[in-house]
């Protein structure tokens, strides 16, 4: 992966079949059912970062109406050194988005994660109970624009 060219490209179903998943992620592939696959897709605010011809990751925003979407992310389980590509990627998103408020949720002990999402700039809400596909607790973490929000340029 070291020295190969990162690129962006459109989201696409299909680059999820060849997407081998960190393991605290592995369970979510069973949620993404064709209908739901194609309907992020077909957003256009969804992406996918690859290294030379192997895929690193999927991630988007989903139009949840009101000015607000939700952020999601897959990564690959070895994406670590693709990171600072793909958080300067998300940062130059972030920084266009036409949304008010931009949600995303994290499995609680999953510190990656966590960790991800507050360097894109997003804080803290709150714990939400049996929140995940096993039942367990997630953390729910929201970024606002400021532009949208009347409070100037983004920060950085």
């Amino acid at each position: 992966m070291k020295g190969e060219a990162m690129t962006v490209l459109p989201f696409c179903a299909g680059h999820l079949e060849t997407l081998v998943l960190q393991p605290a992620q592995a369970p979510f592939r069973s949620e993404l059912c064709p209908q739901t696959l194609q309907a992020l897709e077909a957003t256009g605010e969804a992406w996918s970062l690859f290294s030379g011809h192997r895929i690193i990751g999927c991630g988007g925003v989903q139009d949840l109406g009101g000015g607000r979407g939700l952020a999601w992310a897959l990564l690959a389980q070895d994406a670590g050194a693709a990171i600072v590509t793909a958080t300067r990627v998300v940062r130059r998103y972030l920084r266009t988005t036409p949304y008010r408020r931009i949600e995303a949720a994290t499995a609680c002990g999953f510190g990656p994660a966590a960790r991800w999402v507050r360097l894109l700039g997003f804080s803290p809400e709150g714990r939400m109970r049996a929140y995940c596909q096993d039942g367990g607790d997630a953390e729910r973490w929201a970024i606002l624009n400021p532009q949208q929000t009347g409070d100037g340029p983004w920060p950085g």
